[in-house]
């Protein structure tokens, strides 16, 4: 029987990824560092630090030089600063029935502060458990964040379904031994071929969600 849902945050319940990306770019011009956004869209899903970590080696060779946790910060505060938030037509009110059948979780790769922030304004009473960036020391694309959730919500990896819209957030859950249905919202559909089921865009992910029942059977997803 499946029992629960479990929800990756950016691109999937907000629109927001766009200002992760601006966000970071503003302080790497700050430090004077090259970067391309399309990183940060193509490693969605990771820990900030990792991203950042990333970024910073790709532009300069050597992230030791500097202090990721002070960028990390100064990104969170360039993010809240700039952000406008655009939840995702319809996702609030098909939650607030879907948690009447199933309990609910947040899995995200973004730090706690906005998290919760986001969850609090958005998502308020929504959510049984909620696992951020700052939960775990191995982010997306290793299971840990998934497995954390699954341990929080008290059910079996086979009890619950995942929806994601970052490649490395299906290779996670996937790696959690939890089903998997991805949403490109930013992406191309063709990069998530790890996914049992891609669903093209919000209107029928709401729909696919309303009709969600606690007999739904993963194995009988299509691919597409």
């Amino acid at each position: 029987m499946l029992k629960a849902v479990i929800f990756d945050m950016d691109g999937v319940l907000v629109d927001s990824m766009s200002y992760h990306a601006e966000a970071v770019q503003h302080i790497f011009d700050e430090i004077g560092v090259e970067m391309d956004q399309q990183d940060i869209f193509e490693r969605e899903g990771e820990r900030t630090v990792d991203i950042v970590a990333f970024l910073l080696d790709k532009g300069t060779g050597n992230a030791s030089n500097y202090d990721i946790s002070d960028i990390v910060e100064r990104y969170i505060s360039e993010f809240n600063r700039i952000v406008e938030l655009k939840v995702f037509d319809g996702m609030q009110e098909c939650l607030n029935v879907l948690k009447e059948k199933f309990d609910l979780a947040v899995v995200s790769g973004s730090d706690k502060p906005i998290v919760n922030d986001i969850i609090s304004s958005q998502y308020p009473g929504i959510f049984k458990g909620i696992v951020t960036a700052d939960d775990v020391e191995r982010g997306k694309p290793e299971p840990d964040p998934y497995l954390k959730a699954v341990e929080m919500l008290g059910i079996s990896s086979h009890e619950g379904i995942v929806i994601e819209n970052a490649p490395m957030g299906v290779e996670a859950a996937k790696k959690a031994g939890l089903c998997c249905v991805a949403i490109p919202t930013y992406l191309d559909p063709e990069k998530f071929q790890q996914a049992d089921m891609v669903i093209k865009d919000h209107t029928h992910l709401v729909e696919f969600l309303r009709k969600l029942d606690p007999s739904y059977n993963c194995l009988q997803l299509p691919k597409s």
